[in-house]
């Protein structure tokens, strides 16, 4: 059944209007006359690739195995994908190549490529480990369950650096891949040999079937008997890290830049069976260390492929990052055609005027000053993108004498084959006493059918409580259901053909021990102190569908926000937490709350709480900031905004938040006496 994923539905006509409200950036130099740099998204973590989908989305992979959603304007805070638990995230490995299907508007498919932690493995750390391209199929902005596909896992990462690189599709919808050699970078050793060797992956560009992961017929080593092996994927090799690549408009060759060792950095036009000569040599000198090996007899600067473009450290560091090529309009006409690139270390971005053969001919710096360029791409609207991996997030680059195009312009429309289901009310998480009327609500999309299950679970055993036709229904919250219990609601739409869809959430009653476990997420909000006020706090109320609140519940009593939401690398960052106190009647109570850094909070739209902290976050059942509130009857806006400071330094030498203390929250409703208020509800949803 095929379901839309990469292009939303929209009417005829329509248009995916710029909606970015981007914050020009100051401090960079050396731009062109006309030309300006605008942040437009940084509550990021760790942004390592981003691509453009056909509807206007961008989606943005970061580096622990999360890909995001931007949309008009708005960062989704919930991830499309969170494969963080099989990710290895370990000083350059993690989530580094993303890619969408060029007909990803009918399969929905989306590639992503990391290192692995299988199962088994031990989380995050430096042994040898597999690299995985895999293919997931997703229906909008949710990832289809079961859809993996995983394409090749033969690459591997010996030591900390040189992990995988780039994926692009070609105008034939094949499939480019860049893989490092997977050596240490401080000292190359004899596994930077094997970027030497066809029969492996190691320090390669491939190209390969997107459907199957093998080699195609016209790569140089391609064998007909075994599609699958090393040597029939490998398109070029001899590359020590080819993190970045671009596809020539033209000729479809690939433009890569080849991060070098100790003298040079690299840029290069991989023709088929091309070998650029790494550990053999390095930028255009032979390499003294590995020219007395035997495997490098006869591999030398004047034997190998030249490079098109190799430009020294001079005793600096550098780190190139290959771009992109301006095809568009909206740059200056000199300026088009050229190849825009950039370097990680000088944080330059140069553009490079090619010939009539596509030979680089003459490189001038473009920027300077623009944080840690990782990827680098013109978007759709004309303008040049690029992810600053720590100091910024995702940027843009605009020439101010042309307007920028919309970033899609849909003119056609195709129905939505297959039933759909949505849930649009309670919200999954939701909280209801016991003998509580709970009201199901739910849409069906190309349905003939629609009908309600739920399900009690107590433990792992479950029993049938209530079932009925149509898109809502109500039924009573058990009042015997324990904290370990839960209520699961499917609501499932039928088609004419027998084909269905469901979707599932999960109900609860109050804990006895009065924390709130259910909450609306929203940020965090990088650079920002508990001072700064981005949302609008007295005024500010999540919808049901704003994309930038995230439902999460914990099964604890402490709400850890690293998990969901925080930019790990921030000096500070603040994230909010809302949700609705429903209160029977008029009275006054305490909020019983923790924190392990600074902690405000909102009350119908009143600041009842202010307090900048720094202590650890005891995991007991203890309140120490007790402010005292006035509930109204009826529904109450809680508001609470909880602020980080990363004390312990820079997360990219002395490990991430979680060494520092972490960042959690716990808060519950308490009687002025100190006990815990039973009568009132938590809930995410005001009808």
């Amino acid at each position: 059944m095929v379901r839309v994923g990469c292009l939303a539905l929209a009417f005829v006509l329509a248009f995916a209007q710029w909606f970015v409200h981007p914050r020009a950036v100051s401090g960079q130099t050396g731009l062109p006359p006309g030309f300006v740099v605008e942040l437009v998204v940084d509550n990021l973590d760790w942004p390592t690739a981003f691509t453009f989908a056909p509807d206007g989305r961008i989606f943005i992979a970061e580096k622990a195995g999360r890909v995001k959603v931007w949309k008009d304007g708005v960062l989704h805070a919930r991830p499309v994908i969170d494969i963080r638990d099989e990710v290895n995230n370990f000083v350059d490995r993690g989530l580094i190549g993303m890619a969408l299907d060029p007909n990803c508007a009918e399969n929905g498919w989306i590639y992503l490529m990391y290192a692995w932690d299988a199962p088994g493995e031990a989380k995050d750390v430096g042994e040898v480990r597999r690299s995985r391209l895999v293919r997931y199929t997703l229906d909008g902005n949710t990832l289809r369950p079961n859809s993996e596909r995983v394409l090749f896992d033969d690459h591997f990462n010996y030591t900390l650096n040189h992990s995988v690189g780039t994926l692009k599709f070609d105008r034939e919808g094949n499939l480019w891949v860049s893989l490092g050699d997977g050596s240490l970078s401080a000292k190359p050793d004899r596994i930077a040999l094997t970027a030497q060797q066809i029969d492996n992956l190691q320090g390669k560009i491939l190209r390969i079937d997107p459907r199957t992961g093998a080699g195609l017929p016209g790569n140089p080593f391609f064998d007909p008997q075994d599609p699958r092996s090393a040597r029939s994927r490998v398109w070029s090799y001899g590359y020590r890290n080819p993190f970045r690549f671009a596809l020539h408009p033209e000729t479809q060759l690939p433009y890569v830049g080849d991060v070098g060792w100790d003298t040079y950095e690299m840029l290069m036009i991989a023709t088929p069976g091309s070998n650029f000569g790494w550990p053999c040599v390095e930028g255009i000198n032979d390499l003294p260390e590995f020219q007395r090996m035997p495997e490098c007899r006869g591999i030398n600067a004047k034997t190998t492929t030249p490079k098109e473009l190799s430009y020294p450290h001079n005793g600096a560091n550098a780190s190139v990052t290959a771009g992109d090529f301006n095809t568009g309009d909206n740059f200056p006409a000199e300026m088009k055609g050229n190849f825009f690139w950039g370097d990680y270390s000088t944080q330059k971005l140069w553009r490079t005027i090619l010939d009539e053969s596509g030979r680089f001919k003459e490189s001038v710096v473009f920027a300077e000053g623009v944080g840690e360029p990782v990827d680098i791409q013109f978007g759709p609207d004309g303008a040049l993108w690029y992810l600053s991996i720590f100091s910024r997030g995702l940027m843009r680059i605009r020439y101010t004498a042309n307007p920028l195009k919309p970033l899609a312009q849909i003119t056609e429309t195709k129905p939505l084959p297959g039933p759909r289901a949505r849930v649009l009310s309670p919200a999954n998480g939701e909280t209801f006493l016991g003998g509580q009327f709970v009201r199901l609500r739910g849409a069906a999309q190309n349905a003939v059918r629609s009908y309600w299950y739920v399900m009690r679970y107590d433990g792992t055993r479950a029993t049938p409580l209530h079932s009925a036709e149509g898109t809502g229904t109500t039924f009573i919250m058990p009042s015997d259901l324990g904290d370990e219990g839960y209520i699961e609601a499917s609501f499932t739409a039928v088609d004419a053909q027998g084909r269905t869809a469901t979707e599932k959430v999960n109900l609860y009653v109050p804990n006895s021990d009065g924390y709130i476990r259910s909450w609306w997420l929203v940020g965090g909000y990088p650079w920002r102190t508990l001072d700064d006020d981005p949302i609008g706090e007295a005024k500010y109320v999540p919808s049901f569908d704003d994309p930038r609140a995230w439902t999460v519940r914990s099964r604890s009593h402490n709400i850890s926000l690293i998990d969901y939401i925080t930019p790990s690398h921030q000096d500070t960052v603040i994230a909010y937490a809302f949700v609705w106190i429903v209160s029977p009647e008029d009275r006054k109570g305490l909020l019983g709350m923790n924190s392990d850094d600074g902690i405000a909070a909102w009350l119908n739209g009143q600041r009842i709480w202010y307090n900048r902290v720094n202590r650890a976050m005891p995991d007991d059942k203890r309140d120490i900031d007790l402010p005292p509130i006035e509930l109204k009857k009826g529904y109450n806006a809680l508001l609470l905004k909880i602020e980080n400071v990363n004390r312990g330094g820079d997360p990219r030498l002395k490990g991430d938040w979680r060494a520092t203390g972490g960042w959690q929250f716990k808060a519950r409703v308490l009687n002025p006496d100190g006990s815990i208020m039973r009568d009132i509800v938590p809930r995410l949803v005001r009808p």
